[in-house]
């Protein structure tokens, strides 16, 4: 049996079939071959990052850890009663100056002759140190003509800071 009566075209021969085969082998083996190993260098990558990932959250944690906790701050309004001691206390100490409560938490230190300029200056010293539990803002000053016959104008708002102790947190 001839067998090349099987095979009209001469392209389809068994010896040009294992021919092609082979060449097809080399070809594919090197393709194969380059897929393989760049599917190993992403998998070492992968598990590289990982790792430095990994790592990285533990330095984190320990991080967290290691952070003290803070106390927190909490600011209240002045009332009006604690201003109007102050008051008085600072009117004994600085009689040409007047002192007022503005509002509800509102201070004013004010004076209308020019020549107490230092007086008045330091009265709004001692109202900043008067007691370390107040915190006071300037909410509005004036020097020159301010107000009807003042001269000199300070409206001061109070807070009283105080700290409460910490409180631990969950972390993640």
């Amino acid at each position: 049996m001839n067998l090349n009566s099987f095979f009209p075209l001469k392209s389809l021969s068994p010896k040009m079939v294992v021919k092609a085969v082979q060449a097809f082998d080399r070809a594919m083996t090197v393709v194969v071959g380059v897929c393989w190993g760049a599917a190993i260098l992403m998998v070492v990558f992968a598990i590289y990052t990982l790792t430095l990932s990994v790592s990285a959250r533990r330095v984190s944690d320990t991080a967290l850890t290691a952070e003290p906790t803070l106390p927190k701050i909490v600011r209240k309004v002045v009332s009006a009663h604690e201003t109007q001691a102050m008051i008085e206390r600072l009117q004994t100490h600085y009689p040409d100056i007047r002192f007022a409560l503005e509002g509800e938490q509102n201070l004013v230190v004010s004076a209308i002759d020019g020549s107490r300029f230092h007086e008045w200056l330091a009265a709004l010293s001692y109202v900043d140190t008067i007691a370390p539990e107040f915190h006071w803002s300037l909410h509005d000053l004036c020097v020159g003509q301010c107000n009807a016959n003042e001269i000199m104008h300070a409206s001061l708002v109070g807070e009283n800071i105080s700290f409460e102790a910490p409180q631990s947190e969950a972390k993640n």
